[in-house]
């Protein structure tokens, strides 16, 4: 018999309480593992369907990292869509999840959460935040949601088995066991450890057959040990592109977004962005700036030519752009190796190709990212040719369905890993 709706879930310390053994004996349609943003639209969309659900959730409480994500105030989405969304993700993981989302695109979801009473406003960067600043209210949406399916939650119930046999899944947790016709795990990457996530997960893919790619911390700050760098700590920069570079020098992924100096090194949305593709490079990496990115390098070098025809008494520092701060045109001129007192007219050729540098092409090494206990996301995961695309239901073994970060997905900062989450956890809930 379907579980009566109540009021809001209730997180139990002991999930199968003084009737564990009833409930051991009970089959379940569908258990869900992971109670985060995948997990709880999962969990929703197959009890909708009438199916009998149990969500897993290892912490006292489920939707943790949706609590802290954006600071407390939970960026939800973006308001891109269609090629433009998918191509966030790159071509080939674009192209995987174009199903899921254009059949859950970022309006679906604005909608989903505003009839719930979670009311969205877009904020820069196409970034959508819920209008109270508040992320508890989007848990606190889901978990209304969730009571309302009639889906059942269990906190404190860490999944420590899973198997399967003719008769469907066994799943044990420290509390009790549920056998169950379909398994939806999303369980989450290895971002932010102290929300829970230990990639346990990647174990039960394994044992099913599944490969794992390699896994790397994905949108965290850059450790960078330039000198320079850290003695810029608290600037904001904007409309400066950098870019992450191989060993050969080829440029992986640019980004033209904001950049904050730290005294660790480089945060921020930009070099954010960078961090999986650093950590990829496994210590080969380099960042490298362009400060004036809409003026050709020769156009600029015409532009001074011609600055210090008509104005040759001028300091050299009024080359640099007037946007910059002055600390880091400053900067610039040290690690050109000019000394601010010099005049345009005096500024030589050697030393006029080593300012044209810094400004175009200034590169610093870059060695590895703050790591997961920083990092937003996990890049690397579930090898997604193992996974329909269309029902999330793993192509090796029926009635397993895998979704959210635990898949082989990345996006850059911007909502774009929430969206991903909830339109694979919806096709899940669907299916399973």
């Amino acid at each position: 018999m379907r579980p009566r709706p109540t009021a809001r879930p209730r997180p139990r310390s002991d999930p199968l309480g003084a009737r564990g053994d009833a409930r051991d004996a009970a089959d379940v349609d569908v258990v869900v593992v992971g109670g985060g943003a995948a997990g709880l639209m999962a969990a929703i969309q197959a009890a909708r369907r009438g199916r009998r659900v149990v969500l897993l959730e290892k912490n006292p409480r489920p939707g943790l990292k949706i609590r802290i994500s954006g600071g407390g105030r939970c960026n939800l989405t973006t308001t891109r869509e269609g090629r433009d969304l998918e191509a966030q993700y790159g071509t080939r993981r674009g192209r995987w999840l174009r199903h899921a989302l254009r059949s859950f695109p970022p309006k679906a979801l604005r909608a989903f959460f505003e009839a719930a009473g979670v009311p969205l406003r877009e904020e820069d960067l196409e970034k959508l935040f819920p209008v109270s600043q508040r992320a508890q209210d989007v848990v606190d949406a889901l978990l209304r949601l969730l009571a309302d399916s009639g889906a059942e939650l269990r906190c404190e119930a860490a999944l420590r088995e899973l198997g399967h046999d003719g008769g469907g899944f066994r799943c044990r947790t420290g509390a009790g066991s549920l056998r169950a016709a379909a398994v939806v795990l999303a369980t989450g990457g290895l971002s932010f450890p102290k929300t829970g996530a230990t990639g346990d997960g990647y174990a039960w893919c394994r044992a099913f057959g599944h490969t794992i790619a390699p896994t790397f911390p994905a949108l965290a700050p850059l450790r960078v040990e330039a000198p320079w760098v850290r003695a810029l700590q608290g600037i904001v920069l904007h409309g400066v592109e950098i870019a992450c570079r191989d060993a050969r020098g080829r440029a992986t992924l640019r980004r033209r977004r904001p950049i904050l100096f730290t005294h660790k090194g480089l945060s921020g949305p930009a070099p954010m962005d960078l961090a999986g593709d650093v950590e990829e490079l496994c210590g080969a990496a380099s960042v490298g700036f362009d400060f004036l990115p809409d003026v050709p390098r020769e156009q600029l070098e015409q532009d001074w030519l011609a600055a210090a025809r008509a104005h040759g008494t001028r300091r050299v520092e009024s080359l640099l752009p007037a946007a910059l701060p002055e600390r880091v045109r400053h900067a610039l001129l040290a690690l050109a190796e000019i000394d601010r007192s010099t005049t345009l007219a005096g500024l030589a050729k050697p030393a006029r190709r080593r300012l044209l540098a810094a400004v175009k092409d200034l590169r610093v090494p870059v060695a590895k990212s703050l790591g997961y206990q920083a990092a937003e996301v996990t890049r690397g995961g579930v090898a997604l040719d193992e996974v329909d695309a269309r029902t999330m239901q793993s192509k090796l073994q029926p009635g397993l369905f895998l979704c959210g970060e635990l898949l082989d997905i990345d996006g850059p900062i911007g909502g774009f890993n929430f969206q991903a989450a909830f339109a694979t956890g919806r096709l899940a809930g669907l299916h399973a």
